[in-house]
């Protein structure tokens, strides 16, 4: 799928949650070809070079009939702190779309668990849209999304999904809303009581998160895929800053990489050597929110 670069105009800016923002870009280059799971690299400076590289943000909603995208961001830095201060009708450059996306249902049989961990929820709800679109405009409640973060504060509120038919349950570790304790906490305790499993399990969050949610899935018989969250200054293969140690399954013994940016961000995660990442698990990576 090839890539564009243009001027996307700032339509809109809002404040969702606690240094939580969402803007609106109109990118009608873009957008037409983008599915859910891909992402789209923005540089912040159009003048200068403070700051020099782009930040990779997935997409959050596709609205393809209008050019229009919209991008979650957490501010962590110089970067995602001048996006929050730009101005409607000014103008930021995008590169995309840009990697892989999510592989969606075929079938409105399909029972589908979605598991977001705080701004994981982006590239999420771009799938759900689609799925509500099509495979699953009949039959919402086979859509269940768990949803959580640290506290109240930062959860992004869901009504449209929940008026939608989707079954949701929220969680915050400090149980300040919904169900208390972790997101996978609360996925566990329906599903793992549940005599059936669902069909597919997509998934987005930090690095922790994701290593317990590929743990849970093994032995089990359901397709997965996670969209995977990592540091990357260009997007298109060629700084190698995001390399994951990868399974091979012919050469076991050999060290081989997938890089997050062209192989994923969407990947199986049974193709991902989970035991050489934890020692660098204590730096949340934010694959949204650069």
């Amino acid at each position: 799928m090839p890539r564009v670069q243009e001027k996307a105009k700032i339509l809109e800016s809002h404040r969702e949650a606690e240094g939580i923002y969402r803007l609106v870009l109109y990118a009608p280059k873009i957008v037409p070809t983008a599915r859910p799971g891909q992402f789209v690299m923005v540089r912040v400076a159009s003048e200068g070079a403070d700051p020099l590289l782009a930040r990779p943000f997935s997409f959050y909603r596709l609205h393809k009939d209008d050019g229009l995208c919209e991008i979650l961001l957490r501010v962590v830095g110089t970067g995602t702190r001048l996006l929050t201060r730009r101005t409607p009708g000014s103008s930021v450059d995008v590169v995309g779309p840009l990697g892989r996306g999510f592989t969606a249902p075929t079938s409105s049989e399909e029972t589908v668990v979605l598991v977001a961990g705080g701004i994981g929820i982006a590239p999420l709800r771009a799938l759900l849209d689609h799925m509500l679109a099509t495979t699953h405009k009949n039959h919402p409640e086979r859509l269940h999304l768990y949803y959580g973060a640290r506290s109240a504060g930062e959860l992004i509120a869901l009504h449209a999904l929940q008026r939608a038919g989707v079954v949701t349950v929220v969680s915050t570790d400090d149980g300040s809303a919904g169900e208390a304790g972790t997101v996978l906490d609360a996925m566990r305790k329906r599903w793992e009581a549940s005599a059936q499993m669902p069909n597919r399990l997509y998934a987005c969050g930090s690095l922790p998160m994701q290593v317990n949610v590929a743990r849970w899935i093994r032995g089990r018989n359901i397709l997965v895929e996670m969209s995977l969250e990592s540091m990357m200054a260009c997007g298109i293969g060629a700084c190698l800053g995001c390399a994951l140690p990868a399974v091979d399954p012919e050469a076991p013994h050999e060290p081989r990489y997938l890089h997050v940016c062209q192989d994923g961000p969407v990947l199986d995660p049974r193709r991902i050597q989970w035991d050489k990442l934890q020692p660098v698990m204590a730096r949340p990576l934010t694959f949204t929110s650069l």
